[in-house]
């Protein structure tokens, strides 16, 4: 697998690692075309990345036709050019370049010579001369003698052709046999600062115009080459007329601090050179472009050629990015990575402007491009390989897919029909084809103009169609189904290709659809109505109530003590009960009432259109009738039930939804409160009743915020040895204005309102702290038990209050005990399982109290992973003078330790009490004996020694004899 992930790699760069061979050989091969290139490319990019250059200081004086007209035929006496030279060094040149050949002996060159001498600011040109036939030498023209010696300096004019045949460098020395001769711009230019002048290496001695250097190397040298810039119009040098100054003196004035460039224009005299900027051939005179020359270097504008190695070098390091990144690009992004090509004459125009250098681009370009283009034809392969097997698998799809597909052209013929088109009209592709689709769909739906119209539309405007409603289809065997059309063009907008027809089967859909409607506005166990629903009718039925004068009534019932068939024979036999009751309740109710289930064992009946209360008196007697007749769950219990009805009319009793429910709520609970089995209209005095109820929970609310609540602890006694094992946490209500309440008083109320959970948190974490805090006094702490509520044993959040708790207390678990009772164990039993398994993993001992009272199994015991069972005081109160009570005591104990648990027996106030428990070897003893519940300040006592009373409770146990205990 490695092997082909590499393999994958290496064609995915391939492209691009050919790319860089190819941009290895175009840097260092001298190709012609790629020359003419990239002198095109800084032909096109020096003019905008090119510095500032520097006010012009130089300036032509052209020797032009009408010069040659008015002063007579070329060459001419030297006089006149004395006479010039004087006029510039007079009004102050700064120097004076002439590139003309003075090779030849003339009247008057003494006399030019004494002026050259005397002036000091004129160079004179050298140049190199083909060699003659047969002869390696290359000769070099030179000033005659005479003129050389009187020049400031000589300057070579030698200016080397492009590829392309145009002149836009001149090399800053040459020389036959050596690099001897300054360039005549630079010289020029050294002269006019006043520098140093180069000096050439070999003697004038002996020399003539055709001097033939004594050095072995014979061709001509070039060195230092340098490209100038592009000659645009904004840096041509000032020109004058040979023949205006030299008719108006007053000119050279004009001149002074410049530097002059003495050459010929004249047509015929001067062939020119062609330069990149010389349009359709016309040449630029050979002294403009030394004067150009001389400008761009007085300002730095002249440009270095990179080394080949360093051009190849930038290139592949531009390749170097596609070949790593693109095998692991995106299409997107690797089309878009193409603009990488524009780097090379980017990063060429910033060498330019920043270091005076040119590197070529072309290679790297042409490199990048070449490899772009073969990764770009590989993809497009894969593209094109893609659709092919994309085409493939679209037919293999159609033919797979549940919707039903029909193609046709753009006369509304069938052209395909998948298998699942075929299915539905009964009718194969061979007997469709052709056929106009109407002509099909119409033996199968009475829709087809609707059909028809939406083709006709998405052929015209070219965009999807999609009918509102589902076509109703019969299938050839005669059964409905609901189908969804959607109409798609083929082609581009208005070409009238074709469109296809996808009919998608929505009647699994719709049917789901119902259900999920009736199923969020119904109660998923009996099918009635839900709280939704009722609120929706009861809104609708008080306005239309409101409209016509009549009554509505809501009849609030809620069944008496079905509590125990769940805790008895199990919440499925509950379920069952609710079933047969809704039923019941449908029966006994009027036409076009509603019968809703609320919760729970409560039911809400809506009665509309009422003249009087006697249809609702009758539908109360008739519900209480019914729910008192006996009925039997799986054939093996006959059951009755009773119920409390409360029940509110409107607008009496009020005049929306909430009021009514309300108070019919108000008036079922008066109900209960009298015994239940009954029905009770609702009275103004029963709000007291639940305003009562709301300030008790506000109050419940503030006793958490302000700190009011206290724990007692009641202490648990080893029978066996007298020693203090253990203590249960009890909560006390310290109300302001009140006094000391107990917890039966608050804690129904605080479960019904979920107080109860907060109140919980707030227990575990001062029983908790409490412990800590003993611990941390030095005190031997024994095991706290703490009760759990039957909301909490629902939330899971207990789990993490008990952890958080033991960590911030750092206390050890081992220390805290939970205790819930046996009927919240069998009210939540797979739910309160997985809680308590996961407390028991925190080290915590689970503690079942009330043990005997409700109807658990030993399975119960073992799932929950009970430690210790804990004898209700109802049992032990009796166990002195009822032999009922006292064998089940015996059987708790004995049951207990045969399970391996301890058993504590709660309640113990006589010492007779205590003398059974301990003739039946029960482990703990805990009630009013030895301590009633005290708070932590006075527990502290018992942490340090039993008190003198406990003591003697004990005592009186060891003194009693066995004979008064036999039961």
């Amino acid at each position: 697998m490695k092997h082909t992930r590499l393999r994958r790699v290496l064609l995915g760069r391939l492209t691009w690692l050919l790319a860089c061979a190819l941009a290895v050989l175009l840097g260092l091969a001298d190709w012609s075309p790629i020359k003419r290139l990239d002198l095109a490319a800084y032909d096109t990019l020096e003019p905008s990345f090119r510095a500032a250059a520097l006010p012009a200081a130089s300036a032509v004086l052209a020797i032009d036709e009408r010069t040659i007209s008015a002063l007579g035929r070329w060459p001419w006496h030297r006089d006149v050019h004395s006479e010039v030279v004087e006029r510039l060094s007079a009004a102050g040149a700064a120097a004076v370049g002439m590139p003309i050949l003075f090779a030849e002996a003339s009247p008057g060159d003494e006399q030019f010579a004494a002026t050259l001498a005397r002036s000091g600011k004129v160079v004179l040109a050298v140049a190199p001369r083909a060699p003659d036939p047969g002869s390696p030498k290359v000769f070099e023209i030179l000033p005659r003698a005479v003129l050389a010696d009187a020049a400031a300096a000589l300057g070579h004019v030698d200016v080397e052709l492009d590829a392309d045949a145009l002149a836009r460098r001149i090399y800053l020395r040459a020389g036959s046999g050596g690099p001897s001769w300054e360039a005549l711009a630079l010289a020029t230019l050294h002269l006019a600062r006043g520098a140093p002048q180069f000096e050439p290496k070999f003697s004038r001695q002996g020399a003539t115009h055709e001097a033939p250097l004594t050095s072995a190397a014979s061709g001509w040298h070039r060195q230092d080459g340098v490209l100038l810039p592009y000659p645009d119009v904004h840096s041509a040098p000032r020109t004058l007329s040979y023949l205006d100054l030299h008719q108006q003196p007053e000119l050279a004035r004009t001149l002074a601090g410049h530097a002059v460039f003495i050459g010929v224009t004249a047509a015929g005299l001067d062939a020119g050179l062609i330069t990149p900027a010389s349009s359709l051939g016309q040449p630029m005179a050979a002294v403009e472009f030394h004067a150009r020359a001389f400008e761009a270097l007085r300002s730095g504008l002249t440009y270095n050629t990179a080394a080949p190695a360093l051009t190849v070098g930038l290139s592949l390091l531009l390749l170097l990015i596609p070949t790593v990144l693109f095998p692991h690009l995106r299409t997107g992004a690797a089309i878009a990575f193409g603009s990488l090509i524009l780097v090379p004459p980017l990063v060429s125009g910033m060498a330019i402007g920043l270091l005076q250098l040119w590197i070529p681009p072309t290679a790297a370009m042409i490199a990048f491009l070449a490899g772009y283009l073969g990764w770009f034809g590989a993809l497009l392969s894969k593209t094109l390989g893609s659709l092919r097997h994309a085409r493939r698998h679209a037919t293999a799809t159609l033919c797979s897919i549940t919707d039903a597909v029909i193609t046709v052209d753009g006369e509304k013929r069938v052209v395909f029909m998948n298998p699942v088109a075929e299915r539905l009209a009964g009718l194969r592709l061979a007997e469709s084809k052709g056929r106009l689709v109407d002509e099909v769909l119409g033996q199968f739906t009475d829709q087809t103009e609707n059909v028809s119209s939406a083709m006709s539309v998405c052929l015209q405007l070219g965009e999807s169609q999609r009918l509102p409603d589902p076509i109703h289809w019969r299938l050839p065997e005669g059964r409905q189904r609901a189908l969804q059309l959607t109409v798609a063009p083929i082609g581009e907008r208005g070409g009238g290709e074709g469109a296809v027809l996808a009919f998608n089967d929505l009647t699994e859909v719709l049917e789901a659809g119902a259900r999920l409607r009736h199923e969020a506005t119904h109660d998923a166990m009996t099918g009635l109505p839900n709280r939704s629903l009722l609120l929706e009718r009861l809104d609708h039925a008080l306005l239309q109530a409101q409209r016509r004068g009549e009554m509505v009534a809501i009849l609030f019932v809620d069944l008496d003590r079905f509590k125990r068939i769940n805790d008895s024979l199990g919440h499925h036999a509950g379920d069952a009960a609710l079933r047969i009751v809704a039923d019941r309740l449908v029966s006994s109710i009027r036409q076009g009432d509603t019968v809703s289930r609320w919760g729970g064992d409560e039911f809400i009946i809506l009665m509309e259109s009422l003249k009087d209360r006697f249809a609702v008196v009758s539908v109360a007697e008739k519900i209480i009738g019914i729910a008192e007749q006996e009925f039997s769950i799986d054939k093996q219990s006959n059951l009755v039930l009773s119920c409390c009805i409360g029940i509110a009319i409107a607008p009496q009793d009020g005049t929306d939804a909430q009021t009514l429910l309300s108070v019919a709520d108000q008036a079922m609970y008066s109900g209960k409160l009298e015994g239940g089995g009954s029905y009770n209209f609702y009275a103004a005095e029963m709000s007291n009743w639940s305003r009562d109820r709301l300030e008790l929970e506000g109050a419940l609310r503030q006793a958490l915020i302000h700190g009011q609540f206290e724990l007692y602890y009641q202490p648990q006694i080893d029978i066996a040895n007298g020693h203090l094992v253990g203590m249960e946490a009890l909560i006390r209500w310290h109300q302001p204005g009140v006094g000391l309440i107990s917890p039966g008083a608050f804690i129904p109320t605080a479960e019904e309102s979920g107080i109860i959970r907060a109140i919980g948190d707030w227990v575990i974490q001062e029983a908790v702290g409490q412990a800590s805090r003993w611990q941390a006094e030095g005190l031997t702490v024994v095991p706290i038990a703490i009760n759990l509520s039957a909301r909490q044993c629902v939330d899971t959040s207990v789990e993490n209050t008990l952890r958080t708790a033991l960590h911030d207390h750092k206390l050890d678990a081992a220390l805290v005990k939970i205790e819930l009772t046996e009927s919240i164990a069998m009210n939540t039993t797979g739910r309160t399982a997985d809680l308590m398994h996961n407390i028991n993993q925190l080290g915590i001992d689970i503690e079942l109290d009330d043990f005997g009272t409700g109807y658990s199994s030993l399975s119960l015991l073992r799932r929950f992973q009970i430690s210790q069972l804990k004898i209700d005081r109802t049992f032990v109160d009796a166990i002195a003078a009822d032999s009922d009570d006292a064998a089940i005591v015996r059987g708790t104990i004995a049951l207990a330790h045969g399970l391996g648990m301890t058993v504590v027996a709660e309640g113990v106030e006589t010492d007779l009490q205590l003398c059974f428990l301990a003739l039946h070897q029960c482990d703990k003893a805990q009630g009013y004996l030895f301590s009633p519940p005290r708070p932590a300040s006075e527990m502290r006592a018992w942490l340090i020694a039993l008190p003198p009373h406990a003591i003697q409770a004990l005592a009186s146990l060891r003194s009693s004899p066995t004979t008064t205990l036999g039961h």
